[in-house]
């Protein structure tokens, strides 16, 4: 554990594979376009799949995958369970490498979440995001490869390439540098909540310092159970560390919560921040 008062950690990656799997990143974004589109998140019921983010707040493009299970029966959140859909390059391996690295990386996480005394629920909701945020534009001002924010969480396991450009908040904007074999551990929104923020959630965010080299991540969000209610008598939280965006608005209390309801109304209706403005 690297700073564990800000929310921040560190864990072994899972051996033998986080090579396999940021090169296995790379290859897919390395893809011609119309091959990424065929799995891209519009055909998915589930929100799985590839997207491109390109505006004032991203600069990156991301493909989604989850724990598959059965598709979810009737609407709402129980569309987020199903299965997910495969690019057909690297081959055969591809599902099994990031389903494996998905199992290794979220038991990980457990562990934590018991050192931490959480709640360690046998069936999480685990996602995976490989993303690629893309080198600076040749001329002009540096562009936000993701915006500050908190994670919708308990926490986020990260394994990242070399290139750096991850920030986190600690009073002020600390670098969070790729260390080979390692995975950065952040606390997430729901870590804070749950525990009336003795623990708090760590705001981060992303700026490529590349103009030539494109920056590979791979984040691991350990979640609460989609039907699992998150125990919650979370008072007003006082912060000063101007907009980050938050799914809960931290200057109003938060009492207990249904976490696939709480997933859905941010992935199925795009209420991924508590300020109005941000989702114009």
């Amino acid at each position: 554990m690297s700073n564990a008062s800000a929310g921040l950690f560190e864990t072994d990656a899972p051996a033998g594979i986080a090579a396999e799997i940021l090169a296995a990143a790379e290859e897919f974004f390395a893809l011609p376009a119309e091959e990424k589109d065929q799995v891209h998140i519009r055909r998915s019921p589930h929100f799985r799949g590839y997207s491109v983010m390109h505006n004032e707040r991203d600069w990156r493009e991301q493909i989604h995958f989850a724990r598959e299970t059965a598709p979810g029966t009737g609407g709402g959140y129980a569309q987020l369970a199903g299965p997910n859909l495969w690019p057909a390059a690297p081959g055969s391996r591809w599902r099994e490498l990031v389903l494996d690295y998905l199992h290794q990386t979220a038991l990980a996480g457990q562990r934590l979440l018991r050192d931490l005394g959480l709640p360690d629920p046998p069936e999480p909701y685990l996602l995976l995001k490989m993303i690629c945020y893309h080198p600076q534009p040749s001329s002009g001002d540096p562009r936000s490869g993701v915006a500050p924010h908190c994670d919708w969480s308990w926490l986020t396991l990260l394994l990242q390439d070399a290139t750096g450009g991850l920030e986190a908040l600690d009073r002020e904007w600390i670098p969070v540098d790729p260390r080979p074999g390692k995975l950065s551990v952040n606390l997430g929104e729901i870590a804070e909540i749950a525990t009336d923020a003795r623990l708090r959630a760590v705001p981060h965010r992303v700026l490529n310092p590349s103009r030539q080299r494109q920056r590979i991540s791979i984040p691991v969000f350990l979640c609460p159970p989609l039907d699992g209610y998150v125990p919650a008598n979370a008072r007003p939280l006082a912060v000063s560390e101007g907009h980050v965006h938050r799914v809960r608005n931290p200057a109003l209390p938060q009492g207990p919560f249904h976490f696939g309801a709480s997933e859905w109304r941010r992935k199925g209706e795009g209420q991924w921040c508590w300020r109005g403005e941000c989702l114009r």
